[in-house]
């Protein structure tokens, strides 16, 4: 795939009239992304934003650390436009990131993929290549579930905005939970950290029937140079850490979480 490949949903009107107008404010946060972003804004000087559609989360960031550096990136041509218009003298690419994007390694403190992932078939790839971008977080959600025969790519209906073309759909992705925990293990990082909750998809959603785990994860990488200790293990999730990874991470009870990452402030 080269970087001029670009899904011909992305840059369907609805997207850009729903992302130019929602996802911008604290209080638009989903609780998986509250948990983490506050704690995470304080924790990092510079933001890699992929999926960053009409820079909505800019403001977000800025609002928990207003000097924070921020470049974002999207595939969509007509959101990087907007976003471009709206924050202007703000960096923003356009660029398919399961493509590999032309940034250095370790190029940002924090890499943040929300809210596409589940629409990427190629999930993996693309988390081994915001791993690499990464300095010190990779901060990112999937819908998990917790059975091999349950894994699928549906297909969601882009009405987000206006209702449903009749035509266009996106990818749906699941991911079973013992193979994503293999995944982010293989990527050594010192610490997982994770919160989700059992919901039901939304209604735009074909093909699924049951009910997913709305998950989001903080990875950090150890610095370059120092030792890899046994990654710590944190996670708040209804899912079972894989019983064949136990020797491989140091896992903490769920009910560390709120030590080691102190919940937000309610707005």
């Amino acid at each position: 795939m080269s970087e001029f490949d670009f899904p011909a949903w992305s840059d369907h009107p609805d997207l850009v009239k729903y992302y130019s107008e929602n996802r911008c404010r604290p209080k638009d946060l989903y609780a998986s992304e509250r948990r983490f972003l506050p704690w995470l804004a304080r924790q990092s000087k510079s933001l890699l934003d992929t999926g960053c559609a009409a820079g909505g989360f800019l403001p977000i960031w800025r609002y928990y650390n207003p000097s924070i550096e921020y470049v974002g990136v999207d595939v969509s041509s007509s959101l990087i436009e907007t976003a471009r218009r709206v924050h202007p003298g703000v960096r923003f690419i356009q660029h398919n990131i399961t493509a590999g994007l032309p940034l250095r390694d370790r190029s940002s403190v924090c890499v943040q993929a929300l809210g596409w992932l589940n629409w990427e078939p190629g999930y993996e790839n693309a988390i081994y290549e915001l791993w690499r971008l990464a300095d010190r977080y990779l901060f990112m959600d999937l819908r998990l579930v917790s059975k091999p025969d349950q894994v699928t790519v549906a297909r969601q209906k882009i009405a987000l905005a206006s209702a449903w073309d009749g035509e266009t759909t996106t990818p749906y992705v699941t991911v079973w939970w013992d193979r994503l925990a293999n995944i982010l293990i293989d990527l050594e990082p010192i610490r997982l950290l994770g919160y989700g909750y059992w919901g039901s998809p939304a209604e735009t959603v074909i093909g699924i029937d049951h009910k997913v785990c709305f998950a989001a994860f903080v990875l950090e990488k150890a610095s370059l140079g120092s030792d890899r200790p046994l990654p710590v293990v944190c996670l708040d999730l209804p899912l079972e850490w894989p019983s064949d990874l136990m020797d491989r991470v140091r896992l903490l009870p769920h009910k560390d979480l709120a030590t080691l990452v102190v919940p937000p402030e309610p707005l």
